[in-house]
């Protein structure tokens, strides 16, 4: 939706509903989860800010044994989809108009306590910067480190650190 001249507001939701079926193959038990989740992005010029909530129940973890999970709040390293939990998220991102193919992005997803008493709250920190280069000799090639740490708020303070160097090139046609 767009706010004028330079502002555009863009609105989404999702719902998933995962039950058993069969001979139960997956978790070798009856199961039953859903999720639901909103979000809001405000773009203005190269920035973007966005939130997001998402919320798993039914009884069982979200599951996602082939691929990666769709939800708002995945991020780098958390899903933030185990029964009970909420997630919140926050993220900014810029687009640089002066260094064409620049974007960096911060994000900050507050988890809460899942429904399992041997499970804790997270929290997730992520840094993210891009570089792909659109023309010239280079044309092709996309570089991207991202940085993580996750907290999460369990006695002993379980912290994770996450860094990672991408690089891709799809050379231009010959």
């Amino acid at each position: 939706m767009p706010l004028g001249d330079d502002w555009k507001l863009t609105l989404a939701a999702q719902y998933t509903d995962q039950d058993s079926a069969g001979d139960n193959l997956l978790r070798d038990a009856d199961f039953s989860s859903r999720q639901w989740g909103g979000k809001a992005e405000l773009g203005w010029k190269g920035a973007l800010f966005t939130t997001g909530y998402t919320r798993a129940s039914g009884g069982a973890n979200m599951q996602n044994p082939w691929s990666g999970y769709p939800g708002f709040t995945s991020v780098q390293v958390e899903d933030f989809n185990r029964n009970g939990e909420g997630a919140w998220l926050m993220r900014a991102s810029y687009a640089f108009e002066s260094l064409k193919g620049l974007s960096l992005y911060a994000l900050y997803v507050d988890g809460s306590d899942p429904d399992s008493p041997t499970e804790y709250a997270k929290d997730e920190y992520n840094l993210n910067a891009q570089w792909a280069i659109a023309e010239g000799a280079l044309k092709g090639l996309m570089m991207r480190v991202r940085y993580s740490h996750v907290k999460q708020k369990d006695p002993l303070s379980s912290d994770l650190d996450d860094i990672r160097l991408l690089v891709y090139y799809d050379p231009p046609s010959l």
